[in-house]
């Protein structure tokens, strides 16, 4: 790879090139090594190589072979959470802070993006023709009956969506360069789902299966770089979920000062304390809301230096470019991440979480019927010209989402909608 030979050649070694420390000036002359994040006013000018276009070709040794990949990462080739309980500011300081540090907002999946497909058909539809166990529930049916036995399938939803969306983060920020936000993610999870457990909606074994795929499937994941937990009190949150206005959420019995209390310990925790060895982490009291303007001085302030001697950070800091390119391709095809995600014994399977083979039959044929689920996207006669060989150009950015949003904030590049 031509960028090794250039930043090898100067810091003559073989460890520390991929650490996301080194920003390569013009003429390869020097390198500056590079700690703290920077708004987008007060970034240096230096020109980057163009993104490795993953939407369309795929992360291999033979297609990155020559492909200038160090290169491309800078100062702010970070990866922020923002964490918090519902209604209490995170969408908003999401979208500022990647305004500030020119970095790609992802906003949070929605069931939406499971049942509603590339032609605009809402699978829900279906759910009056099914039986009610058998009917595909959103975040909306939870909070209207969170005792139901669907539950469990409605947080296998939330938990698949955001794994999958968090590999696109990472694929996104090792393959262009560009820092990503997410609002939320798979590793706070488990807060949730302990809060649910306590209040009586997840059984244990559904508990026991969740703690099992995180155990599974952390281990390949880069953890964040930062996460900004945003703290309220219940009282603070139920106020200001009234202010929000959806009534779902106003009338749901979930949202009660024990339940958002319990959330709030176990996502402090249970993931908060773990996380914090590998991951830098800043706690506002967002009773009040702060001056954003004084969370992006912060950032600016936070030293986010990846060394392959501390574990915090770590997760960042490549070895060689064969390191570098397995975790491209693992998060590319996400084929060994799901499939270890899976990988639960049956005796520890909790049955709420499964549909049967009868329920599975029926319901597909119910969508055969349906014109707009009988082909791939772009494949109808009817709605799309076939040519004699079809050609897929079209990367798999998700397993379970049929329209993930993930990209849609995207501007760096003309990126096309992974429908």
């Amino acid at each position: 790879m031509t960028s090794i030979f250039c930043i090898t050649s100067i810091k003559g070694n073989t460890i520390g090139y991929l650490t996301r420390l080194c920003k390569t000036s013009k003429n390869f002359n020097s390198v500056t090594q590079v700690a703290f994040m920077k708004t987008l006013p007060t970034r240096s000018q230096t020109p980057k190589p163009a993104p490795f276009p993953y939407w369309k070709k795929q992360c291999n040794d033979l297609s990155m072979t020559f492909d200038p990949t160090t290169l491309r990462y800078d100062e702010n080739s970070k990866l922020i959470v923002v964490d918090g309980p519902p209604a209490v500011g995170k969408s908003k300081l999401c979208e500022q802070i990647a305004k500030e540090f020119g970095l790609l907002y992802m906003p949070p999946p929605t069931f939406d993006e499971i049942y509603i497909n590339y032609y605009g058909y809402d699978v829900r539809n279906l759910n009056s023709k099914l039986k009610d166990e058998w009917r595909m529930r959103d975040l909306t049916d939870f909070l209207r009956d969170p005792d139901h036995q669907g539950t469990a399938r409605i947080q296998y939803g939330i938990f698949t969506m955001r794994m999958e969306q968090y590999m696109n983060a990472l694929l996104h920020i090792l393959a262009s360069g560009q820092g990503v936000v997410l609002n939320r993610c798979i590793f706070t999870e488990a807060g949730y789902m302990h809060a649910m457990y306590n209040s009586g909606y997840l059984s244990k074994k559904a508990v026991n299966e969740f703690e099992m795929m995180r155990i599974n499937t952390f281990q390949y994941l880069l953890r964040p770089h930062l996460i900004i937990y945003l703290d309220a009190t219940p009282e603070n949150i139920l106020e200001r979920i009234k202010e929000r206005g959806n009534i779902d959420e106003i009338n749901s019995k979930v949202f009660t000062k024990k339940f958002l209390s319990d959330l709030s310990t176990a996502t402090k925790e249970k993931c908060l304390s773990w996380l914090s060895s590998h991951t830098e982490i800043l706690i506002y009291d967002w009773n009040k809301e702060w001056n954003k303007v004084d969370v992006i001085n912060d950032i600016e302030n936070l030293n986010l230096e990846e060394e392959v001697k501390q574990e915090k950070l770590g997760d960042w800091v490549f070895v060689d470019t064969n390191e570098l390119i397995e975790s491209l391709r693992l998060y590319h095809t996400k084929y060994h991440i799901i499939a270890c995600m899976e990988q639960t014994p049956i005796a520890e399977i909790a049955p709420e979480l499964y549909i049967t083979a009868d329920q599975r039959n029926t319901i597909n044929k119910m969508l055969n019927e349906i014109e707009s689920e009988k082909y791939a996207p772009n494949c109808n006669p009817k709605l799309h010209k076939i040519p004699w060989i079809m050609k897929n150009n079209r990367f798999i950015f998700s397993f379970y989402r049929r329209t993930p949003r993930d990209f849609i904030n995207c501007d760096l590049f003309k990126l096309p909608l992974p429908h």
